[in-house]
């Protein structure tokens, strides 16, 4: 009798990991390019835009290939070798629980971040990070659990910025890494002195804000503003942002 109960929990436990499998997700994003197609291992993904989000891959590694349309190419380039560019090619480990988020600037090089999945019945939300409810309101619950990113992977991310010699193009990228990550004031500081025009700096503050660990002490990032009209905008974009 006892033997056919352990044989009978180990069954169900078995059962339940079948059932309710690790979720994961894996995104891949290109700057500057409005007709992705994507391939991981032997599946076909059409891109949204220049943008695509694939859910509950199976972990493990799996071949990677983005391929991008040739200047005027409208039309689907799967099936026509001289269409379409391999623009990026790497092998990704996904682990279970795990959101793999992969940013392929201009020239083919690319970001590669990973954080936790914790399933909360509704839907996901970063493990050990914030996640939004609307677009303007912090989930409480872990308003106190944001991490900058560290210096490691902040130095990965300035020199992915620096590899854009367009500032719009460098913008956009700069606003998909906000996205993704929280910082500290200063680290903010640093990525809007890889702009020179003010309105992209002032844009990139006001974004960023959100993001930041050290709110408090955004001040900071004033000394990177030029004119007194810019700082004006972000302290009223500051103080109407609640």
């Amino acid at each position: 009798m006892k033997i056919t109960s352990i044989l009978f929990i180990a069954i169900l436990v078995s059962m339940s990991s079948f059932a309710f499998p690790a979720q994961t997700r894996l995104s891949i994003t290109v700057v500057g390019n409005k007709n992705i197609q994507i391939m991981v291992g032997n599946n076909q993904y059409q891109g949204q835009d220049n943008s695509t989000v694939i859910s509950n891959l199976q972990p493990g590694h799996h071949v990677v290939k983005v391929y991008a349309a040739r200047k005027n190419q409208k039309r689907s380039i799967w099936g026509n070798n001289n269409s379409a560019q391999l623009i990026y090619s790497s092998t990704i480990h996904v682990r279970p629980g795990y959101y793999v988020d992969i940013t392929i600037n201009r020239f083919g090089k690319a970001l590669v971040d990973e954080r936790a999945l914790q399933s909360n019945g509704r839907n996901d939300e970063w493990n050990n990070d914030t996640y939004y409810e609307d677009d303007n309101r912090y989930n409480d619950r872990h308003e106190y659990n944001r991490r900058p990113v560290s210096e490691q992977s902040f130095s990965s991310m300035v020199q992915t910025l620096r590899r854009e010699y367009s500032e719009n193009s460098r913008l956009v990228l700069a606003k998909q890494i906000v996205d993704r990550n929280y910082f500290s004031t200063e680290q903010v500081k640093y990525i809007m002195q890889l702009f020179s025009f003010e309105n992209n700096k002032l844009e990139l503050a006001k974004y960023a804000y959100r993001n930041t660990t050290d709110q408090k002490n955004y001040f900071a990032v004033y000394d990177v503003l030029r004119y007194s009209s810019s700082k004006e905008q972000l302290a009223e974009y500051i103080s109407r942002y609640r």
